[in-house]
């Protein structure tokens, strides 16, 4: 697939700025979704097999992070669509759903290979899991399979992974100077954050269309 390495952290930030100006009510009643749905489920959890460390409660565990993690990427589906310019109706935190099998399959596989980089060496590790950040969308966005979904996104941030890897360390510095005080300034960085990387997305696999950086870019 044909990508574009053309962007900078300054203009992906700015975008993302002015972006985020009518979309604040939509990313955060999607907020209050996701809780409404995943609070229950935890409370259902300590209730029946409790928190601990057990095995029943370590299964469960992980039966319900692979039951939320398509919801989970509705968020960054979000900051896609509006990064380029698209409607984002609230009904898009739920998408993922519709490449369950394939982004689970994908979910399971990329841990294996992160865990075994970490254990290897520790940096293998740090480079796959920056790496591999697009592959869910390049699934949910693109219909690429599972594989194929991994080795374009490897390949995509590759080309720019220490700038890719320093917007994400300036994006979670962001949230961090966002949580003071009383995390008031989530309002904006959250949204701000999801943006960001949706813009990184489309300007590396929207050139010929993105109403984003990709056709901006010097």
């Amino acid at each position: 697939m044909s990508t574009n390495t053309d962007w900078r952290i300054g203009d992906v930030l700015k975008a993302a700025g002015e972006k985020q100006v009518g979309f604040k009510l939509t990313f955060f009643i999607t907020v209050g979704l996701y809780i409404l749905i995943g609070l229950p489920i935890a409370v259902a959890q300590a209730v029946t097999v409790g928190m601990g460390t057990g095995v029943a409660s370590s299964l469960v565990d992980i039966f319900i992070n692979i039951l939320l993690y398509p919801l989970g990427l509705g968020f960054g589906l979000l900051g896609i669509r509006r990064a380029l310019g698209k409607d984002t109706p609230v009904s898009t935190l739920w998408e993922p759903y519709s490449q369950f099998i394939p982004l689970i399959v994908m979910f399971v596989l990329m841990c294996v290979l992160i865990v075994a980089g970490l254990l290897l060496l520790i940096l293998p590790g740090i480079y796959l899991a920056v790496a591999y950040s697009f592959a869910p969308y390049l699934i949910v966005e693109k219909n690429m399979g599972v594989w194929e979904a991994l080795e374009t996104s490897r390949k995509a941030i590759t080309a720019y992974w220490w700038r890719y890897f320093g917007l994400m360390l300036i994006l979670l510095l962001l949230c961090i100077v966002g949580t003071i005080p009383i995390l008031i300034g989530l309002i904006w960085a959250l949204p701000i954050m999801f943006i960001a990387i949706g813009e990184v997305f489309i300007a590396t696999f929207e050139t010929a269309s993105a109403e984003g950086l990709g056709s901006d870019a010097d």
